[in-house]
């Protein structure tokens, strides 16, 4: 009797197991795949343009293959849920070769939120920039920011510029439970990017890439969100550091 009852948990058990694999396997990081659900325009955003690639005073600069380009969707406004958001651009300029930059941001009335000037790392590549904590986003505003640089000390009126929108989206209960329950950075991304919140899941998963730039995972991860949003020339881009504001 008792060995039956023995044998009885033992089967019990295994099948317990067996059942429960699939469930764990859903549930593996390894599994999940980022893809950045871009989500249509509602109208709002109208009359709000954004240049994600630069222009302007191209001739006091030195001749490069890809511009300087900011690293948001092309249609939409980028959102965060973050209330001193990062922003990310990619600089094919050397440190040596840039006067300066500055970064602005605007509320909806182009007042300065926040300005700063920076200087350049010394290898050229992607580049963030982020809002201070004395800086907060209000919940369901939209800002404009400016990224410029200046190659010319001379020439400080026309700089290569690109800029973009930031709307910090409230965290509601459904979402923020998701989150809490996604057990690890991967799944916090994977959550961020099906939502639409690009500037959230663009910055956590740079910071994966930065941190361990061989890891084959987070090069894919970082390969198919780019091309979510028409970047993929970017995606070999050395991620270099945030500039150096002053």
């Amino acid at each position: 009797m008792r060995k039956s009852i023995i044998a009885f948990t033992i089967t019990f058990a295994l099948l317990c197991i067996s059942y429960m694999m699939p469930v764990m396997a859903y549930f593996d990081s390894s599994n999940i795949q980022i893809r950045f659900n871009q989500k249509e325009a509602d109208g709002s955003s109208r009359g709000r343009p954004s240049r994600r690639v630069g222009t302007g005073s191209r001739g006091e600069c030195p001749p490069v293959e890809v511009p300087v380009t900011a690293l948001i969707p092309n249609k939409n406004p980028g959102l965060t849920v973050e209330e001193h958001p990062t922003f990310w651009f990619f600089v094919p300029y050397q440190f040596s070769k840039i006067s300066k930059g500055e970064f602005v941001l605007q509320d909806e009335a182009n007042n300065d939120v926040y300005r700063t000037s920076f200087s350049l790392l010394r290898t050229p590549g992607i580049v963030s920039l982020s809002v201070p904590s004395t800086v907060t986003l209000e919940v369901n505003k939209s800002y404009q920011w400016y990224f410029k640089i200046y190659c010319s000390q001379q020439n400080l009126t026309n700089p290569v510029f690109v800029r973009g929108w930031v709307e910090r989206e409230a965290l509601k209960p459904d979402f923020e439970r998701l989150l809490q329950a996604a057990n690890d950075k991967r799944s916090r991304i994977a959550i961020y990017a099906q939502n639409g919140i690009w500037y959230s899941a663009l910055t956590e998963l740079a910071k994966l890439r930065f941190a361990e730039p061989k890891n084959t995972v987070f090069i894919n991860d970082w390969a198919n969100l780019l091309r979510d949003v028409g970047l993929e020339n970017l995606a070999q881009e050395p991620i270099v550091g945030e500039v150096k504001k002053f």
